[in-house]
């Protein structure tokens, strides 16, 4: 059966791989957008299913109320959020790390996620029915030296998802945390010419493991923080 689903970061090479396996089993998918550049390219390589109602591009910045809310009123109906909005930024010490960088890692990571998951949760909770997937990182529990703002972040996530599943739990909606290493995209490449590749995430296989959690077969994991 077909559901609405709202991707976060949606635009960029985690998000596709996530809108591809969505899409792949019938789901309407919700992307909210803010780079120009990057929803132009998701509509020409979608073009059909835009112009189908398969796809809904909502502009909204996430990290705001209001944008949050424009989602939400594009998609009364989710029955499943991944958090997949983020950024990243590291490789100075904390005392040479600006203020303004652990700023916007808090941001683009956990107000993203808690602005989306505030508007989405009340259809939720009133269908007592959802599935919410946020991104974390392996950095937010292996605390990596010169990571200190991003590594805060993202265990800002993982918190998140805890204290949410507890409050939710009793109400029909499931709360996971994914963990993933190094994604193996093409921004993280050029940034980093010189690594393992082999020993990157590629983006499709996290995907796989966030249908698996919103499917009926992982409807029992419940809290999860799943390294990926």
């Amino acid at each position: 059966m077909s559901r609405t689903v709202v991707i976060s970061g949606g635009t960029g090479a985690l998000g596709r791989a996530l809108l591809a396996r969505f899409l792949a089993n019938g789901d309407r998918v919700v992307i909210p957008w803010i780079v120009k550049r990057e929803v132009e390219a998701l509509e020409t390589d979608q073009s059909v299913l835009v112009k189908g109602g398969r796809i809904a591009l909502v502009e909204a910045d996430v990290a705001e109320e209001a944008g949050a809310r424009k989602v939400a009123a594009a998609a009364p109906d989710a029955a499943v959020l991944v958090n997949a909005a983020g950024g990243f930024a590291g490789g100075s010490p904390l005392h040479e790390t600006e203020l303004e960088v652990w700023d916007r890692m808090y941001r683009m990571n956990v107000r993203t996620a808690v602005a989306l998951s505030r508007a989405l949760l009340p259809g939720m909770l009133a269908r007592r029915s959802g599935s919410i997937a946020n991104i974390a990182s392996r950095a937010a529990l292996e605390s990596p030296a010169g990571l200190a703002a991003y590594a805060s972040a993202k265990r800002g996530v993982l918190t998140l998802s805890e204290v949410l599943q507890k409050e939710v739990a009793a109400q029909g909606v499931r709360v996971n945390t994914i963990l993933p290493t190094t994604i193996d995209t093409p921004a993280n490449r050029a940034a980093m010419p010189n690594a393992d590749f082999s020993q990157w995430t590629a983006p499709a296989l996290i995907g796989e493991v966030i249908f698996w959690l919103a499917s009926d077969a992982g409807a029992t994991v419940r809290g999860g923080v799943i390294p990926v």
